[in-house]
């Protein structure tokens, strides 16, 4: 009889036990609404050809914490030399970078709050008038609205 009772009352010991640690786990940030992003790279020669070098598209987003952001995009190489490059600025310094075209969707824990971010996109074009290859860079800039 003893050992049923003990049996029991372990047995609803680790039922709190557990409902205990499942309602304490810590509640997760919510993603804001998606930001667009749109980068379109164009180099023009000398004798004013466009070339398309490389394309940005997709979304970002960031947390009600402050503490990441979320990015949702793709990247193509269109006419460029080289790979392009996508550089991600947190709070006007170097956080993240990728060097080959592809699809990026991730969350990006940072150190501290998030209070913007820069994506610089970077391609390289061949003038052909000049005989030059040319670098070209664009940028956009994303606010955190919780902030």
């Amino acid at each position: 009889m003893k050992a049923r009772t003990l049996l029991r009352l372990a047995g609803t010991v680790a039922a709190a036990l557990v409902a205990t640690t499942v309602a304490t786990a810590p509640a997760q940030a919510a993603l804001g609404p998606a930001q667009p992003v749109e980068i379109q790279l164009r180099g023009y020669s000398s004798s004013g050809y466009e070339t398309k070098v490389g394309h940005l598209s997709g979304t970002i987003r960031f947390d009600d914490g402050n503490a990441l952001y979320r990015l949702d995009v793709t990247m193509n190489r269109q006419s460029s030399y080289v790979d392009t490059k996508l550089r991600i600025d947190v709070n006007g310094a170097p956080h993240q970078h990728f060097y080959q075209s592809g699809t990026i969707n991730a969350d990006f824990p940072y150190g501290g709050t998030v209070q913007n971010v820069r994506l610089v996109f970077e391609g390289l074009y061949f003038d052909g008038a000049t005989n030059t290859a040319k670098p070209i860079t664009r940028s956009a800039f994303y606010d955190n609205p919780f902030n």
